[in-house]
């Protein structure tokens, strides 16, 4: 049996359906180009090939969905990395082909710009030599691409970020200017299939109402123990560690509340650029007795994290544009409720189990994370809320492959 036999919820005929959509015989070569954000896509292709799934992340893979989603559609894919394809190539397939484009690096606005216009050059040639009759493009590559993109195929946009915070509608000239400009870029999109109900808005938004995208729900690969709790002892805060996510943000509220809640611990897993500023914050300070910061964790460690909490942080600021947070659904796998910033675009899936705190604020945070340690009944509450999250995240019709099939068929 297929090890991602359940992963896709799509049609026996869905390879003859999409043909026919597209205008081919069943017979046809279908070609489709995906243009992914950063991750190791190689990487994850071949433990595809190995019928495994990817051990690096706790949920099933989006490229990983990709790959067998073109497998069942009998479709020859080109795959555009930002990372090195070297893994991939040795074991690629006359169907699946890499090819890594590297951006410029850029030191200043206008450095930027000019690598944005670069990268988007070099996607529109490779993309153009391989002549896809559809393009599965990121949001994490440059919108300018877009138009030259959709020349005589079909684009469809997946939406893993959001073009600003939720909650932050574009006001100032800049701004407005920009979202103008996004405008005219989504005229050449088909469709769409999004992480968030917010990314579906703003999509919908920039296209004056033409692409209602899809909202897909991330998927868990296994199931769970689910223990009672009774109260909140033990926080969580799993992502990448930079001040964007606020990390430092909740450390200062729990340095704060650690007198009046002297038996609450913080544990923190994750990488990233902030991680030595992190160290040295909490080799310098009293709180070395009552955080533990784990780095870099495998997707066996998060979910073990998980286990070991009650309550899961995400404090994700306005200088970010959240497309969702995965590590409410992972949490809610745990029977685990979730505290996220107002601009984290999660609480249209995760309801009564997660609440809401105005982002960037102290004081806010401090209320949200007290009303739950001071109330184990509401906390209760929110715990067993989890119960329909899991509906959720364990139904592989709402997977992103699954999604993806459909905007493909509504492009």
């Amino acid at each position: 049996m297929n090890e991602f036999s359940d992963i896709l919820q799509i049609p026996g005929s869905a390879g003859s359906d999409v043909r026919k959509h597209l205008g081919l015989s069943t017979s046809d070569a279908l070609r489709v180009a995906f243009i992914p954000g950063p991750g190791d896509v190689a990487g994850t292709f071949q433990h595809w090939r190995a019928q495994q799934h990817e051990p690096r992340v706790p949920i099933i893979a989006y490229s990983l969905m990709f790959y067998e989603l073109m497998d069942r559609l009998d479709a020859h894919s080109l795959i555009i990395s930002l990372e090195s394809v070297a893994a991939a190539r040795e074991s690629m397939s006359d169907r699946f082909h890499f090819q890594q484009i590297v951006p410029r690096p850029a030191t200043g606005r206008w450095s930027y710009f000019w690598s944005q216009y670069q990268f988007a050059k070099s996607i529109n040639a490779i993309v153009g030599d391989y002549d896809p009759h559809v393009v599965v493009t990121s949001t994490h590559n440059p919108a300018l691409s877009w138009p030259r993109l959709t020349k005589n195929r079909k684009l469809v946009l997946t939406a893993h970020n959001s073009f600003w915070p939720q909650g932050s509608e574009p006001t100032g000239l800049k701004a407005r200017l920009r979202k103008a400009l996004l405008s005219s870029h989504a005229r050449a999109l088909d469709a769409a299939i999004c992480t968030s109900h917010e990314c579906a808005r703003q999509v919908a938004l920039l296209t004056d109402g033409r692409i209602q995208a899809d909202v897909e729900c991330p998927q868990i690969v296994s199931r769970y123990p689910i223990e009672e709790r009774t109260d909140v002892r033990n926080l969580l805060f799993l992502g990448r560690v930079e001040r964007p996510k606020g990390v430092f943000l909740l450390i200062d509220v729990f340095e704060q509340i650690t007198q009046q809640y002297p038996n609450l611990r913080l544990t923190i897993a994750g990488d990233g650029d902030a991680a030595p500023e992190l160290r040295h914050r909490l080799l310098t300070s009293s709180l070395s007795q009552k955080v533990s910061f784990l780095g870099r964790v495998d997707s066996q460690g998060v979910h073990a994290a998980i286990a070991a909490s009650d309550l899961v942080v995400c404090p994700t600021m306005t200088s970010f544009n959240e497309g969702l947070a995965v590590v409410g659904f992972e949490a809610a796998a745990h029977g685990i409720p979730t505290i996220l910033s107002s601009v984290v675009p999660a609480s249209h899936l995760l309801g009564d189990s997660c609440t809401m705190y105005q982002a960037d604020d102290q004081v806010a945070l401090r209320h949200a994370l007290c009303g739950l340690i001071d109330s184990p009944d509401v906390y209760r509450e929110k715990c067993a809320a989890t119960a329909g999250v899991r509906d959720m995240i364990y139904d592989r019709s709402l997977s992103w492959g699954s999604g993806l099939f459909r905007a493909i068929m509504n492009s």
